[in-house]
């Protein structure tokens, strides 16, 4: 290995929403490299688990000619090739792809799942094939003054991060997509936990004692996480607020307008309709939600929108799922199944997508904002969204299963979920002073 050739990753120890400068020095003037990142302990928050499975390998690269001094600066030049080609020092971060899917089937049991926090990524220098220099650098969801506590009880799964110093927090419960499960919401809980919040990553169906399908789902379960958060030393109970997106965001919007103890809610690509819950992937003619044991009101999906989008699909015409919801908006009434949003307790942050190929997330939060002004809803709200960034509005700098997910716009994706991070942070700081 030629010792000459230097990586420096600055800070070599960094969480997942930070920046990191990368610098490379010791090389020819203008030589042409290879810069390569590896990992196989990633957890993808844009994956499903058949996308990633367990222990994949990811990798990124970027083809750099280095300058008259032999440095190449990531932050500062642009790849000549490479999986991104714009000038960005978080390039190879957001662009690594799976290059071996290792499979592995959906774990049922919260003690069998793994939280995930940190990952490490390796760095390499080649030219001609031969590897100039490695070097390693850790992303961390959390560190460990983080604490966790698992909460498993009847027809409740979740888990809980807070700091180990014991001080009551600003705490947020946190609701994944249409998977329901624990992984994606605990990624956002833990980061969450770092910034300083508390944060309870909740399960809702698809783990061993609880729901197996979307449907029906109780929304007790979160007021059971609220009552449970009260009680807690690390709780100010007068700053607990809900994380939601995608289905989930539909969950937290339901939940804040019923529970008044729910302070803010960032709902994030959120419907803002109850759409009817689904068996596997056949409709239930039941609602997604239910209180007190009875459906919340649904739109239901029709038999004809359904036997239009398999013919559609036949045909391959693509955005099949967006098309439906938005047929079965314009082809129902809405009213009653319209989520009563006025009624939440606090200040509401809207994040959507123009060119959501899932459902319409800009009309679903346009009609909510339309709502709360038509009923003058005396907390403050905005709604954020983004031209072409697709469903997968996430954590900054995490890479995507599929560039289908962000219909190709991976730059735009990445600066989208940068901006609604900030949006979201930037939002929590703003309620946790109120």
């Amino acid at each position: 290995m030629d010792k000459e050739c230097l990586i420096e990753i600055n800070p070599t120890r960094s969480f997942i929403d930070e920046a990191v400068d990368i610098t490379i020095s010791g090389l020819q003037s203008n030589q042409e490299i290879v810069i390569r990142a590896v990992t196989s302990d990633y957890y993808c928050i844009n994956a499903g688990i058949s996308e990633q499975g367990q222990n994949s390998l990811w990798e990124s690269y970027g083809i750099f000619t280095a300058d008259h001094n032999g440095n190449i600066s990531l932050e500062k030049d642009s790849p000549v090739d490479g999986t991104y080609q714009a000038c960005d020092g978080m390039g190879l971060f957001y662009s690594m792809r799976m290059k071996h899917l290792n499979k592995s089937k959906p774990l049922k049991t919260l003690s069998d799942v793994s939280e995930n926090r940190s990952y490490h990524i390796c760095f390499t220098v080649e030219s001609q094939g031969k590897v100039l220099a490695s070097k390693e650098c850790i992303r961390r969801f959390c560190d460990e003054t983080i604490e966790s506590r698992a909460l498993v009880q009847k027809s409740y799964v979740a888990r809980y991060f807070t700091s180990r110093k014991v001080k009551k927090r600003p705490t947020v419960i946190v609701v994944s997509g249409s998977e329901g499960r624990i992984e994606k919401a605990q990624a956002i809980a833990e980061i969450l936990a770092q910034r300083g919040y508390s944060a309870l990553a909740v399960c809702y169906f698809g783990m061993k004692g609880i729901s197996t399908d979307l449907n029906q789902i109780p929304l007790e379960i979160i007021e059971n996480s609220i009552q449970w958060l009260k009680l807690q030393d690390s709780v100010d109970e007068n700053h607990i607020g809900i994380y939601g997106r995608s289905k989930g965001g539909e969950y937290a919007l339901a939940a804040a307008s019923i529970f008044d103890e729910l302070s803010c809610v960032i709902a994030n690509t959120p419907s803002c309709y109850v759409y009817e819950g689904l068996k596997g992937m056949i409709p239930s003619r039941h609602s997604s939600w239910t209180y007190g044991g009875q459906d919340l009101p649904f739109l239901k999906f029709s038999c004809p929108v359904m036997i239009k989008m398999v013919i559609k699909k036949v045909l391959g015409q693509k955005e099949l799922v967006r098309w439906m919801y938005q047929k079965i908006i314009t082809s129902a009434r809405t009213d009653k199944a319209n989520l009563e949003v006025e009624k939440i307790s606090g200040p509401i942050l809207f994040l959507s997508s123009a060119e959501d190929s899932i459902w319409p997330s800009f009309l679903h939060c346009e009609t909510a904002v339309k709502r709360l002004h038509e009923k003058k809803f005396r907390y403050d709200y905005k709604h954020c969204t983004y031209e072409k960034s697709g469903h997968m509005l996430t954590l900054p700098y995490q890479s995507i299963s599929s560039l289908k997910k962000c219909n190709g716009n991976v730059k735009e994706w990445q600066n989208a979920c940068l901006n609604s991070w900030k949006e979201t942070t930037d939002f929590l700081d703003m309620w946790s002073k109120i």
